[in-house]
């Protein structure tokens, strides 16, 4: 709901009148929910329990960038696969790819998100954030890491919240909506897909950064559904959303106004999707290792057979990365991977944004990097 009327006057000298949205605190708040609601969130749950045991350990690490990818795409952050795996093992002398980097950082949240014990405490965000937008080109160093102490808006007039589409609560009010939205993180009484559902929409309603709502509140989904179920991998939820980001947007919208019951089925919908997309992109992968592994005669090459096994994780390899990763001599590492190339598992690639110099000499999985486009 809105607040009371307040004054704004923007950079032009225009005046006006806006309203901040106004949260009633939900922290211990009674939470009902419809019966088409209560089934939607059974419906998820059941879907959520039967999230398959992944074969290959570095299925996960695909889990985990197509989520941290998708949740970067709908804030418009969108290199593809290849360019994202090369940032996170190229430095920066190497390549010059901010955009890959941003998603990397990204990962990098989401990982220490999903090691993050419930409830996930103001600390916590600010730690996310700093982890998501450190060296963001265009965002204050002091607005990093740090909650929001002026007003912001969505939508609109840029110079100010003038026909705005949502105008987050206050400034003043944002370090107690975040200490209630603790208290309701650390409920036991909601089914972990309402608890995420809600948490998620009111951290939207909160808005508590200048930049980067969107993807810490995404980190929190994850967050809340990993430790409250012991998933072996982030639910690619954001790359459902990705493919409609406007049903996601009106989704949130309809929390904001009210209508918790259809933010809750729509919620349910994305994760149901999102498991059968978690079970397909296992299926393929695994599938594809398998394959690989009948290219290769592996009888008694155990580089050879762990370079296969942890492709997924790291599909972009090279010699010493493989030496110091399976503790072996070079000349090792080198062997393996020709016989992985010669059997056309591996090929070679230069990196897509290369600065000048001379070009590391990598290997590829490319039939792996295409098919997680």
């Amino acid at each position: 709901m809105k607040a009371q009327a307040l004054r704004w006057t923007d950079q032009f000298g225009r005046t006006y009148q806006y309203s901040p949205y106004e949260a009633s605190l939900i922290g211990d708040a009674q939470v009902g929910f419809s019966s088409d609601a209560t089934l939607a969130i059974a419906e998820a749950s059941s879907s959520l329990g039967s999230v398959p045991a992944l074969p290959f350990a570095g299925i996960a690490s695909v889990l985990y960038r197509s989520e941290s990818s998708a949740s970067s795409l709908i804030e418009g952050v969108g290199p593809g696969p290849r360019r994202i795996l090369e940032a996170e093992i190229a430095g920066e002398s190497e390549i010059d790819d901010e955009e890959a980097r941003r998603v990397v950082r990204n990962l990098e949240a989401l990982r220490d998100a999903m090691k993050t014990e419930i409830p996930a405490r103001p600390d916590d965000f600010l730690r996310w954030h700093r982890k998501l937008m450190e060296g963001h080109p265009r965002m204050p160093a002091e607005s990093i890491g740090a909650f929001r102490t002026k007003q912001n808006w969505l939508g609109g007039d840029s110079s100010g919240p003038r026909n705005a589409e949502f105008v987050p609560p206050r400034p003043e009010e944002v370090p107690n909506l975040i200490d209630d939205l603790v208290a309701f993180c650390t409920r036991t009484d909601l089914a972990p897909v309402a608890h995420a559902a809600i948490a998620h929409a009111r951290f939207e309603v909160i808005h508590p950064f200048v930049d980067g709502n969107g993807r810490v509140g995404r980190l929190l989904i994850q967050q809340l559904l990993r430790r409250r179920l012991t998933l072996p991998s982030p639910i690619p939820v954001s790359v459902i959303w990705a493919e409609d980001t406007d049903r996601y947007v009106q989704g949130l919208r309809a929390y904001q106004e009210g209508d918790v019951d259809s933010w809750l089925q729509f919620f349910s919908l994305c994760v149901i999707r999102a498991v059968g997309r978690m079970t397909d992109i296992s299926e393929r992968i695994t599938g594809l290792i398998e394959e690989f592994q009948a290219r290769v005669d592996t009888r008694g090459e155990s580089v050879t057979v762990r370079v296969i096994e942890d492709l997924p994780e790291y599909p972009i390899v090279d010699s010493q990365a493989v030496a110091s990763r399976y503790g072996v001599a070079p000349q090792s590492a080198h062997a393996a991977l020709v016989r992985l190339e010669e059997a056309g598992v591996l090929s070679e690639r230069a990196f897509a944004r290369r600065r000048r110099g001379r070009p590391r000499r990598m290997l590829a999985a490319t039939e792996l990097i295409d098919l997680l486009a």
